[in-house]
C-alpha cells in the first residue's frame, strides 16, 4: 500500500511536471505579451495625442500667421499721415527757398549799390588826383 501510494505521487508528481510547466510557460508567455501591447498601446496613445496637439498647434500657428499676413496685405504702401507730412515738409522747403532767393537778390542789389558808389568814388578820387597833377604840372 505503501508502495501504491509513492506510485500514485510519483505519477502525480509527473503529471503536474507534464501538465504544469507547459501551463507556467504559457502563462509567462501571455503574461508577457500582455504587457508587451500595454506598452505598445501606451506609445500609440501617446502618439495619438502628440498628433493632436501637432495639429491644434499647426492650427493656431496659421491662424496667426494668416492673420500678419493679411493685416500687412491690408495696409496701404505708404500712411496717409506719412504723405501729409511729406508733403508739408516740401511746401516748407518750396517757400523756404523763395525767401532765401529773394533774400539773396536783394543782398546781391545792394552789393551792386555800394560796388557803384564804390567805383563812383574811386573815379572821383582818380579824376581829382589827375586834375591836381594836370594843375602842378601847369605851374
Amino acid at each position: 500500500m505503501v508502495q501504491e501510494n509513492d506510485k500514485t505521487l510519483v505519477n502525480k508528481m509527473n503529471s503536474t511536471l507534464v501538465n504544469t510547466v507547459p501551463l507556467w510557460k504559457n502563462q509567462l508567455a501571455q503574461t508577457i505579451t500582455i504587457y508587451r501591447n500595454q506598452k505598445a498601446g501606451k506609445v500609440l496613445d501617446d502618439a495619438m495625442n502628440l498628433t493632436n496637439e501637432l495639429l491644434e498647434a499647426n492650427a493656431k500657428n496659421l491662424k496667426e500667421a494668416n492673420r500678419q499676413t493679411r493685416t500687412l496685405a491690408e495696409r496701404g504702401v505708404f500712411d496717409i499721415e506719412s504723405v501729409k507730412l511729406a508733403n508739408q515738409l516740401l511746401i516748407e522747403t518750396i517757400e523756404e527757398g523763395l525767401v532765401i532767393a529773394d533774400e539773396g537778390k536783394k543782398a546781391r542789389e545792394k552789393a551792386e549799390d555800394e560796388l557803384q558808389t564804390l567805383e563812383n568814388d574811386l573815379k572821383s578820387t582818380l579824376l581829382a588826383v589827375k586834375a591836381h597833377q594836370e594843375i602842378s604840372e601847369e605851374k
